[in-house]
């Protein structure tokens, strides 16, 4: 599930690129995202399909119905809400299952790209409109944790050192991306003969080791400055312009009160967005400028 958060903060990023205003000002609205985004633990809320019209409930339905046939069982649905407050405009649900070894978590979800947002993505051609991911997670030893999800070339942010990720490409089947996360698992354990990994079977066990989940990227991002040159080079594909690297710095400096260089003007305008004082209250990242 932490894909999902560096998806909904990827394309946010692209967004900014796709804009030629005030790099401090893009760049301090994302730190303070970010901030929010990797600040710990997350708010989780079980909820109901039918809240969100935009979901496509087909894609989660099959992917019960299939993983069911594989040992798998749901657990819930549930809505990130520390997600939802950053970027209302993007709501999704995730669908939570276990495998019957308890071991493995898996969750799917359906993030669909609106508003000006669509238009931007389809042109640079890096994230479709209709990003579908099923993310299987075992959690080899508490917060060291083992991933698996078709996810290559939609994840350009770096995971945490205390997750082993593999991205297979976007559309694997279902069985195969089960099949591998098991294969990588049992070579894993045959490793590593003591210790054992952290059962998951109902759907308190799996959030708690979301949680962990959650924890460890927030202390990866704190470590690296929220954001690393090496990752914006990776989105943009080509080394850092003036205003990119502006915004990078802006993204990376401390937390001394905004205003303290002198850049009133636009840390105003931030101001009135309300950036600076609530990531809650933030206009929906897809709003024309």
């Amino acid at each position: 599930m932490t894909f999902l958060v560096f998806t909904a903060a990827f394309t946010f990023l692209l967004l900014l690129f796709g804009r030629r205003g005030s790099a401090v000002r893009g760049g301090t609205r994302l730190r303070h995202e970010i901030d929010a985004l990797f600040s710990g633990e997350h708010d989780y809320e079980p909820t109901s399909p039918e809240r969100f019209p935009h979901a496509d409930l087909g894609f989660y339905d099959r992917v019960e119905r299939e993983l069911g046939a594989m040992g798998f069982r749901k657990v819930g649905d549930v809505e990130d809400l520390t997600l939802s407050r950053v970027y209302p405009d993007r709501r999704t649900f995730v669908r939570l299952l276990v495998d019957d070894g308890a071991l493995i978590r898996a969750g799917a979800f359906h993030l669909r790209a609106r508003g000006g947002l669509t238009g931007l993505l389809g042109t640079l051609g890096v994230v479709p409109r209709d990003v579908y991911v099923v993310e299987l997670v075992t959690e080899v030893q508490r917060g060291r944790f083992l991933v698996t999800a078709p996810t290559r070339g939609l994840d350009r942010l770096d995971p945490p050192p205390e997750a082993e990720v593999e991205r297979l490409r976007p559309g694997t089947p279902l069985a195969e991306l089960v099949a591998r996360h098991r294969e990588r698992v049992g070579a894993h354990l045959r490793r590593h003969t003591t210790g054992a990994p952290v059962e998951v079977r109902d759907l308190d066990g799996v959030l708690a080791s979301v949680q962990r989940g959650h924890v460890v990227a927030s202390a990866h991002r704190q470590r690296i400055g929220r954001l690393s040159r090496d990752e914006l080079e990776r989105m943009t594909g080509t080394p850092l312009d003036p205003q990119q690297a502006e915004l990078l710095h802006e993204v990376q400096r401390g937390d001394e009160p905004d205003g303290g260089d002198g850049d009133d003007g636009d840390r105003g305008d931030d101001r009135d967005e309300g950036a600076a004082s609530s990531t809650a209250a933030l206009p929906p990242l897809d709003r024309p400028r």
